[in-house]
């Protein structure tokens, strides 16, 4: 059986709430640092041999050893996540590689084995991925939920932060309206139905690939969007999009982190 890996990479930095894996507000509302929610929901997929922090700052390497878990030092230069957990996976025995950032509290365990069952059977993609239904019209526009476009077979065709497919006949404002309950479809008025989806940014790699991926060339589309996925299909290279009906809420901003602590605050989890 294929051995998968799953790393968490975990950086101190962060433009819009720094320190936010490890802040203590997390551990006194939640009994848990933010880092230790996303580790220990990693940990109950069935079929992720190891889990694994990826980090260069002693802080976070600190907190991850007092709560039992494993964390690797790398290097301060990497300019993103996926070049730092590569840097791990380098010296790992091991044949693919889930991605789970750490800001990620509402991962499930279900989810990252719903991703690894896909990409074993997978035959041409070199990553694999989640993405949601699209909801409402402000998710549909909002330039930080990264939309997602596939073909037939569940290749995605384009990532963008901009609204796409563009609808060019109909109002779409009323499609999202009309939208009653989760499974239903938008129509796009040609009497066909059409998923609007959003990225979810959980990767499953072949470890292979995961390898190359840095020295792969940088396209303009990536600079543009800052969509490193772009990367990928740019240099040809497939990516698989798994539709799950799990949402995952990433703690990104002050006002995420509140929201994920009222949820503690007000005992609904």
């Amino acid at each position: 059986m294929p051995k998968t890996v799953a790393i968490i990479p975990a950086r101190y930095a962060s433009t819009r709430l720094p320190g936010k894996l490890i802040k203590n507000e997390a551990r006194e509302y939640t009994g848990k640092y933010l880092i230790e929610h996303v580790y220990r929901n990693v940990m109950n997929a069935k079929n992720v041999h190891e889990v694994i922090v990826a980090t260069d700052d002693e802080r976070i390497a600190k907190v991850v050893k007092q709560f039992g878990g494993c964390v690797r030092m790398t290097s301060v230069y990497h300019k993103s996540g996926t070049d730092r957990i590569a840097e791990v996976a380098s010296n790992l025995d091991a044949d693919y590689v889930v991605n789970v950032q750490g800001d990620e509290p509402d991962i499930k365990g279900s989810m990252i084995d719903d991703l690894i069952k896909a990409m074993y059977a997978e035959k041409e993609a070199a990553v694999c991925t989640f993405a949601n239904e699209i909801r409402s019209m402000d998710e549909f526009t909002d330039p930080n939920a990264v939309k997602v476009v596939i073909d037939k077979d569940s290749y995605a065709m384009y990532f963008s932060r901009a609204s796409i497919p563009y609808i060019r006949d109909g109002n779409i404002n009323s499609k999202f309206s009309m939208l009653k309950k989760p499974s239903d479809e938008i129509s796009t008025g040609n009497n066909t139905s059409f998923l609007f989806l959003k990225h979810l940014g959980i990767y499953m790699y072949r470890k292979n690939f995961l390898l190359t991926f840095s020295s792969l060339a940088i396209p303009d589309i990536e600079e543009m969007e800052k969509l490193e996925q772009l990367r990928v299909l740019s240099n040809g290279y497939k990516i698989k999009v798994v539709v799950t009906p799990y949402m995952c809420d990433g703690v990104d901003t002050p006002e995420d982190f509140e929201r994920f602590l009222d949820k503690y605050r007000l005992g609904s989890q």
